[in-house]
């Protein structure tokens, strides 16, 4: 009792830790409220203000092809509760990454052991990748939290009873309404582990139930796609068929498989090092925690140290993220770092059962581990310093207290006059500035500009960093007339242009 208690305790400080490696957006209420997010916020406005629901999610890669809709209702409830404000959303990527720390602990403790469970709410609580899962809403994020549910469920299903078939299923199948190109690797993975590495363990009836389960969670699609004339079928089709110029070619980019698969084993081993810190001097620790684990774990099983269900759960992992790397040599186009989100979870189980272990084994590699994690603790010592460190809160473009700002020295310097707002944007389109008039500045000033040349009107200008002209580009060919009264460019970098145009 009192082991758990210390255990416990010691999770504690692993679990504040990982909060404030976190929470630093949320506390200063100032996060990156980029197109995405704009996107995403617009159509939760619909959801919740509008009253109109949604069938479809974001666009994937895939011209024609769309993520399902549980991404935007799972920002919603927060959203509501805080009257519109993303903070709510916010708030909401927050926990998601905290339940991964939170899972991933409970589920080693029961089944592998103290010093492991420590060990792997440790490696997710620094992961930089698993931090920024909480920084930015973003629709990939929550594949952390299925991913590892979904090793879990997969561990219960061989070990614990076949049962668990009623979760798996259905779990997998919700990554496509998050990440739909990482959620068909997956579900095939799994499905070659069970139907043809792990034959003797085929409950036909749970797995049956399980999928028919998991397809409720593909209607949102199934409907979208019969009331639109089978759009999304059509799309895969072609690509499948090579009748389609799209597919996922950037700019229609044509490869060789050579260089396309150069491009995948980049892409890969980037995930793989954005597992562990990789900073500064901390460039060598991902190499130098892969090839330390692959080494110890050889030695742990000559030596028998690793018990059944780590045996097990290395077993399950190690196969799965082999599949999963041998499935993207038969992906037909770029693999973009975003499809991988959460992928490296796996890893990070599968170092922290190794380690968990190595505890157990004797002075050297007991050592071996000590020193292993001992040499990433200045990392979030360090992480922590710059994200507290100081007081100043960031006001670029890219960070929602920039935009706000932007909002009120227009509202301000109009005092409240009839006038109009015209915005530019790099994407072109404008849905995060659409978001906080209708959010924040509308309901704050008591007016919503209109759209037209008449009268006094702004331009609110976000400058493309890599192509700072190209706003001017805009105003020459998109505005063109009026008479300039005045320019300011604000600390953030937005660019606010006072035009009088003749009253219509």
């Amino acid at each position: 009792m009192l082991n758990i208690l210390r255990t416990n305790g010691v999770f504690i400080v692993i679990f504040l830790l990982a909060f404030f490696l976190r929470a630093q957006e949320v506390l200063t209420n100032n996060y990156l409220f980029l197109l995405d997010q704009g996107r995403d916020m617009m159509a939760v406005k619909k959801i919740l203000f509008d009253h109109d629901l949604i069938f479809i999610g974001p666009n994937t890669s895939l011209s024609g092809v769309f993520q399902g809709p549980l991404h935007y209702y799972l920002l919603a409830p927060l959203t509501y509760v805080f009257n519109g404000d993303p903070i709510g959303a916010m708030i909401t990527m927050l926990v998601i990454s905290l339940l991964v720390i939170v899972a991933a602990y409970t589920f080693f403790l029961r089944y592998v052991g103290k010093t492991s469970a420590l060990v792997v709410a440790y490696l997710f609580a620094i992961s930089p990748e698993a931090i920024a899962a909480a920084t930015y809403i973003w629709n990939p994020h929550p594949m952390w939290l299925l991913i590892v549910l979904t090793a879990i469920l997969l561990f219960l299903v061989e070990t614990v009873s076949e049962k668990f078939h009623l979760l798996l299923w259905p779990v997998i199948v919700l990554t496509f309404h998050f990440e739909m190109a990482f959620g068909v690797f997956l579900l095939l993975a799994v499905g070659i582990y069970i139907f043809g590495v792990r034959r003797n363990m085929t409950s036909r009836r749970y797995i049956f139930t399980g999928l028919l389960l998991s397809g409720i969670f593909l209607l949102p699609q199934i409907l979208f796609d019969v009331r639109n004339d089978f759009l999304m079928s059509r799309s895969v089709t072609r690509v499948i068929t090579g009748t389609s110029d799209q597919g996922l070619y950037a700019g229609n980019e044509h490869q060789t498989y050579i260089s396309l698969m150069r491009g995948h084993m980049n892409a890969l081993a980037n995930n793989f090092r954005s597992s562990f810190p990789q900073f500064g001097w901390y460039l060598w620790y991902p190499y130098g925690m892969g090839v330390s684990t692959i080494s110890a774990a050889i030695l742990l099983y000559r030596q028998h140290v690793f018990s059944q269900n780590e045996r097990d759960l290395i077993r399950i992992t190690s196969i799965i993220v082999l599949l999963i790397v041998g499935l993207t040599f038969l992906y037909p186009f770029p693999l973009r770092y975003w499809f991988l989100t959460g992928f490296q979870s796996l890893y990070l189980v599968l170092v922290a059962v190794i380690v968990g272990a190595m505890f157990r084994s004797g002075t050297t590699v007991t050592f071996a581990a000590i020193v292993a994690l001992s040499i990433s603790i200045p990392y979030p010592i360090e992480r922590l310093n710059v994200l507290y460190g100081n007081s100043t809160v960031e006001t670029t473009s890219a960070k929602i207290q920039g935009k706000k700002e932007a909002f009120d020295f227009i509202y301000a310097d109009a005092n409240r006059k009839d006038f109009g707002l015209l915005v530019f944007t790099p994407p072109v389109l404008t849905d995060p500035y659409d978001y906080i008039l209708f959010w924040y500045a509308a309901p704050k000033y008591g007016y919503k500009p209109h759209h037209e040349k008449r009268g006094l009107v702004y331009l609110l200008m976000e400058p493309d960093p890599s192509q700072y002209w190209s706003y001017k580009g805009w105003m020459e060919t998109v505005v063109v007339d009026g008479d300039v009264l005045e320019e300011t460019t604000l600390p953030s970098g937005i660019i606010v242009q006072k035009r009088m145009f003749d009253s219509k």
